[in-house]
């Protein structure tokens, strides 16, 4: 497996989750087919909300592959689509939503239940039968097994139907019954569900009704009903007493209900409680004389939303496809990978955490003529980085994406707010998210544009206002999605040169990353406790990685950087030998690493002195007649051993659970090898199961192999447990006369409070390796016919069929490396002079420059006359100061190096950086990188006619400025009369304010017409109209549904829009002045703000695909965005005299308030987080707005006569505070009350 192994004891039950949904195609350009990877698949929340999503947008096919490690989850995914397809008149959307989300139904949802479930026995006799089946078409198995255990999990389903009677069945639910009543008292140890952990499913609104979300996920949890209006009017007041098979049968097996259960945070509630205009999607209308409680309307909410999704799923079922398999991440990301590279079906992967089954996908969609995708232009992983780690999932899944600048890999990531600005913690991550996974191909798009359209903001206030909250929390973000693209396509590098990296550096790098990675195994000195919580946030996040990860990695980089991969691992593992920083439990891992790298070249054991050992006894596989590297040892537990260990007792804490990890050894006791270390060696990389061993052949034959026969019950089974993990040949061979062979387990409670008290370590079983009754050596392990492919075997077989081009590039780059932090420094670009032109300037010795057009791209510029331009586009950003130029006019080449530039260390250079569009080179489509897009349509509707139901907006959008932002904003007002801030994105963040706060009404007059106006070129440059302020509920926000018309000289010259503009001057128009900065920047964005909305296709002479860039031109009075959208607004989209003829040049846009990345810096202080939260919850303790002083009997504070709400302590107070209150200063309505 690709992380160290953990017992679980039992399984848990995941029902819901803390996530909403989002829409698995945001980042795709809308009408393109796209295959999309589920990793973590869990329920159908997000493939439902997807295809609802595409609803009204040019239509695409979606192949989606659902993949989770638990069947019972795709058993009941699979039950709910079936039930939606066969669209039964008499069956409606609510009673569907009790059989999905209720623990308990009654007669009528038990019976369609049983009668469904045997139906789908009936047709799925065998995989062919379920192909060929009327739900064949839309819903798939990849493989057999996962068929075969969802067929057996329905049948499970039908049979516990039929025990529906009040007392029939009774002794048959004891169990499930007792799970959930185990589930709920250990709920009570746990710590209360926070206004924190709803957040999301509530914003932008989280702080007005989050209590009340959180009421309903505790009443949930102790009822097992979303509310009192769950059932239909005629059955609203029976009780359902018969437990739902879909949850059941899985209780009634070795598992434990995961909190929480509540399906209403599957959905976006913001809607339920905003004051919607009177046309607005999701709005709730409540019948004369009724009126629906808090909790009534978020459920009610919940059942449209869900209504919506189920109809766009059964509308979109004939071009979708949906594909499920039963297997753990990493075993399909491998197999998928190794079909892709060799057509064969099964890579020796183990499905699943517990058992002997190998995933082998089934031949009919992934055999020869398959059409199955193997590549994906979305890879969601849902919350697994929480479990395996972002840097497993980037390597692993990583080369699965397709090569387009659209591909996406999501990972959802906790973070804390000012991880950043502490030094150690940015050298723990560094390589880990950051700038070294420059090596890995992929790079976060919000961390070198450092903006993003997801808020946060709602997660950190309610944090705030939460009594109980703890200071970790308040510093946490939950659930943070980063939005992983290949690094070629963002820096512009469509076939990108080649990168190298000095094998030293990579080798330092490597030391670095594994004393990192490998941290705390036994024996080692645990972190302190307060680094722990900041290196583990959350419980499980603990130790996510062991040597066949760490090789994985190193395989990875080694590709990337163009180096030696096998010399790098020799390197490596002889200095981490010799490093000195390498303690005795670290060395001991290092063997694990030849288990997945053999070295032929380097032999551990016997540079380490082991082969000093008289051998009596030598092992059978030296008859073999071809001796593998490594070798499968294969250990039987019996019974009593791990019945009676107190150490498989998981203890509770805290949160829940402690992690048993089983680690397998190799050792002779009591022995030291030349240096004084002990002859140990760890082994985490361990499958293990239940059940009894079969031999086949003898020991010394090559193909001796054993079959074990699986005990299903598992735990709760009275067979012996086997473990199996692969060793080093040359280990075995050097210390079999004398050797044990056993397994080590080391719990880990899942708390960094309790860490350091409840560490229990200890060897549950140990036998001499010679052991015939309880040790087998093999070369495979149990149910395998081959090794399981790995990292290094993929590459070797890429590059066999694919070999590396040795001509000599036209372009280079070298990466430098400080060796003692392991921060990328320079980068040295090099070009190649081959063309007759550049060799003659060469030669004429022409004066060179270097120009900086952007933050990937240096320009090497020949002649004052700019004779010849060579664009030189690095593989991440650098900085043109600082940089050293190298002419070799005789060699003919040129090269410069060029510092590495960090988002935050030197944020001016990618100010401009915002919302990058390029095109996709094989279809000329445009497409974004951070931004996601929206259905507009599909959204509600704010009204703007209330203010204090609106208030929150100010809130909202002032958080756009970060910490650093908000200095710098104070520094423009003290210091500049202009009122323009040198930094242009800090200048289209103040216009993004302004625009926000008049299109709402909620400071100076209400108006949705702006205007850019640049005094210095000319005046307006564009116009703005605000159609509505729309709710965006999957990303916390809110946008404006706006079209934009950017003025071209030739629009002016026609005068075809004279009488508009004529009409324009009586207008109410907000003029947003600009400078050549800012306005360069609105240009670059627009076209992400044009696509991420559009429900139209560009056409053929599309002026981006003429240009050949995204956008059109930034130049003054030249086009910005195509023509393919313009004129295509819905209609009544805004009622303006001569409106018909504009909108044909206008293009719709959706804009949101744009946020910092909590990757770069710190989107709010403590401070001010608590003064807000206290604000808007009315526990703010007045102050003077502008010193800080409290009233008291010395202090007297006045308000301001016009707002009537700031407070201040004096005269010179409110002078010094007026340039920043003014902005916000509104009339109060006091002044209008009759």
């Amino acid at each position: 497996m690709h992380t160290p192994r953990y017992l679980e004891t039992p399984e848990r039950l995941h029902v819901g989750s803390f996530d909403p949904a989002v829409s698995l195609t945001e980042d795709l350009p809308q009408g393109v087919d796209a295959d999309i990877l589920l990793l973590g698949c869990g329920d159908a929340r997000h493939i439902l909300y997807t295809l609802f999503f595409d609803k009204g947008l040019p239509e695409r096919k979606l192949d989606i592959t659902a993949c989770d490690v638990d069947e019972h989850v795709i058993a009941r995914n699979i039950l709910l689509f079936t039930l939606l397809l066969d669209n039964h008149k008499n069956v409606s959307s609510r009673q569907i939503w009790n059989i999905y989300y209720h623990f308990y139904l009654d007669d009528p949802d038990i019976q369609l239940v049983g009668s469904h479930a045997e139906s789908l026995v009936n047709i799925s006799q065998t995989l062919q039968d379920w192909h060929t089946s009327p739900y064949g078409t839309t819903l798939r198995f990849c493989d057999e097994t996962t068929f075969s255990l969802v067929h057996n999990i329905w049948a499970k389903y039908s049979e516990a139907a039929k025990r529906r009677g009040p007392y029939r069945g009774r002794d048959h639910w004891t169990h499930f019954n007792d799970s959930l009543y185990d589930a709920r008292i250990k709920k009570l140890c746990t710590r209360p569900t926070s206004k924190q952990d709803v957040s999301r499913s509530c914003a932008p609104l989280a702080m007005e009704f989050a209590q009340e979300l959180v009421f309903t996920t505790e009443q949930h949890w102790k009822r097992s009903m979303a509310a009192s209006v769950a059932l239909p009017a005629p059955r609203k007041n029976e009780s359902p007493v018969v437990p739902n098979p879909i949850f059941a049968v899985p209780l009634t097996a070795s598992s434990a209900l995961n909190f929480p259960t509540n399906p209403l945070l599957s959905f976006h509630l913001a809607a339920a409680h905003a004051n919607l205009a009177e046309l607005s999607p999701l709005r709730l209308e409540e019948k004369r004389g009724t009126h629906l409680g808090a909790q009534d309307r978020l459920l009610e909410m919940a059942l449209m939303q869900f209504a919506d999704w189920t109809d766009a799923f059964v509308q979109a079922a004939p071009r979708t496809t949906i594909r499920f398999t039963a297997a753990e991440c990493f075993a399909l990301c491998y197999t998928l990978r190794y079909n892709l590279e060799s057509g064969k079906t099964c890579a020796q992967h183990y499905r699943g955490k517990l058992g002997l089954d190998v995933l082998k996908l089934a031949e009919s969609d992934y055999g020869i003529g398959g059409k199955a995708p193997k590549q994906f232009d979305v890879i969601d992983t849902s919350t697994l980085s929480d479990d395996v780690s972002v840097l497993n999932l980037v390597v692993s899944a990583g080369p699965l994406l397709k090569d387009h600048p659209s591909s996406t890999l999501y990972t959802t990531d906790i973070h804390h707010l000012n991880v950043v600005h502490d030094g150690d913690d940015e050298k723990a991550l560094s390589w880990n998210a950051k700038a070294n996974l420059i090596f890995c191909g992929l790079i976060p798009a919000e961390y070198w544009t450092n903006a993003t359209a997801s808020a946060t903001a709602d997660q950190i206030l309610t944090a705030w206002s939460d009594e109980n909250a703890t200071a970790e929390s308040r510093d946490t973000l939950f659930g943070f999605r980063l939005s992983w693209k290949q690094i070629k396509h963002l820096v512009g590098q469509n076939h990108p040169a080649p990168l190298h990296v000095d094998i030293d550096a990579l080798v330092a790098l490597a030391l670095w990353v594994y004393e990192f990675m490998i941290s705390s195994p036994p024996g080692t000195q645990f972190p302190s406790r307060d680094q722990l919580k900041k290196m583990f946030p959350r419980p499980s996040r603990l130790r996510h990685h062991h040597p066949g990860n760490m090789a994985a990695f190193l395989w990875s980089i080694a590709d990337h950087a163009q180096v030696d991969s096998r010399q790098l691992f020799e390197r490596f593992l002889k200095s981490a030998a010799e490093y000195r920083d390498t303690t005795k439990a670290l060395r001991r891992f290092l063997a694990a690493f030849t288990v997945e790298t053999p070295t032929p070249g380097l032999r551990l054991a016997e540079s380490w002195g082991w082969r000093n050992f008289e051998q009596e006894l030598r092992p059978p596989f030296k008859k073999w007649s071809s001796v593998p590297p490594s070798v499968a040892i294969t250990v039987i537990v019996p019974t009593e051993i791990w019945k009676n260990s107190g150490l498989f007792t998981r203890a509770e804490d805290e949160w829940g659970v402690s992690a048993v990890e089983v680690i397998g050894h190799l050792s002779i006791p009591d022995r030291w090898d030349d240096s004084g270390n002990e002859l140990v060696s760890a082994f985490p990389d361990v499958q293990f199961s239940f059940g009894t061993i079969k031999t086949e052949g003898s020991r010394d034959d090559d193909d001796f192999m054993i079959h074990v026969q699986e005990d299903k019950a598992g735990w709760k089974g009275s067979s012996p447990m086997i473990i199996t993990y692969f060793a080093p040949t040359e280990y075995v061979e050097t210390m079999f006369t004398e050797a044990v062979v056993s397994f080590y387990l080391l719990v880990r409670p899942l708390d960094s409070d309790t860490y350091q008290k409840k560490i229990n370590v200890g060897e549950v079983f140990e036998s001499p390796i010679s052991d015939e009754e309880h040790v087998f050596i093999t070369k495979y392990r149990p149910g395998a016919t081959g090794y399981p492919v790995t990292e290094a075997a993929l590459l070797d077989l890429k590059q066999s069929r694919r070999p590396r081009d040795t001509a000599s590039p036209n372009q280079t780059f070298t990466v430098a490396l400080d060796k003692t932090t392991a921060r990328i420094t320079t980068i040295t670009g090099r070009v190649n002079i081959s063309s007759p032109e550049g060799l003659k300037l060469l030669v004429d010795r022409a004066t060179i420059k270097v120009e900086q057009p952007s933050p990937f791209t240096l320009d090497i510029v020949f002649g004052k006359d700019r004779a010849l331009v060579l664009p030189l586009t690095f593989p991440a950003p650098v900085l043109k100061e600082g940089s050293k130029t190298r002419i070799a006019r005789t060699s003919h080449y040129i090269e410069i190096r060029a510092p590495f530039a960090q988002p935050l260390t030197f944020p001016r250079l990618l100010d401009d950086f915002l919302f990058p569009t390029t095109l996709t080179p094989s279809s000329g489509i445009p497409a974004t990188f951070n931004i996601p897009h929206l259905n507009l349509d599909t959204l509600p509707i704010l009204s703007v006619t209330h203010k204090s139901r609106t208030r929150f907006l100010t809130t909202l959008t002032s958080l756009m400025f970060s910490t650093r932002e908000r200095r710098l904003r104070e520094e423009t007002a003290a210091n500049n009369t202009s009122g323009l801030s040198p930094s242009p994105r800090l200048n289209f963040k103040e216009s993004l304010f302004t625009i926000f706060m008049l299109a709402s009404g909620l400071q100076g007059g209400q108006t949705g017409l702006f205007a850019l106006a640049n005094p210095q070129r000319g005046g307006i440059h564009m116009l703005l109209f605000v159609s509505a302020i729309r709710l965006d509920g999957p990303h916390g926000s809110v946008v404006l549904d706006a079209a934009v018309l950017p003025f071209t000289k030739a629009l002016v010259e026609s005068k075809e829009l004279e009488g508009f503009l004529l009409f324009l001057r009586t207008l109410e128009c907000c003029t947003l002045t600009v400078d050549d900065a800012e306005l360069v920047l609105w240009k670059r964005a627009l076209p992400a703000l044009a696509e991420r909305c559009r429900t139209w296709m560009h056409g053929e002479g599309c002026e981006y695909v003429e240009a050949g860039r995204v956008p059109v031109s930034v130049a003054e009075g030249e086009q910005v965005l195509c023509g393919c959208g313009m004129g295509k607004l819905p209609g009544e989209f805004i009622s303006l005299p001569e409106w018909e003829t504009t909108a044909q040049y206008a293009t719709r846009v959706a804009i949101s308030p744009v946020y910092a990345s909590p990757l770069v810096e710190e989107l709010i202080s403590p401070d001010l987080a608590k003064a807000v939260a206290e604000e808007m919850t009315g526990k703010v303790v007045p102050k003077c707005r502008n010193c800080g002083n409290s009233e008291s009997e010395e202090v007297k504070l006045k308000k301001c006569l016009r707002c009537l709400e700031a407070m201040y302590c004096s005269t010179e107070c409110q002078k010094k505070d007026w340039k920043k209150h003014r902005m916000e200063c509104e009339e109060s309505e006091v002044y209008h009350s009759k």
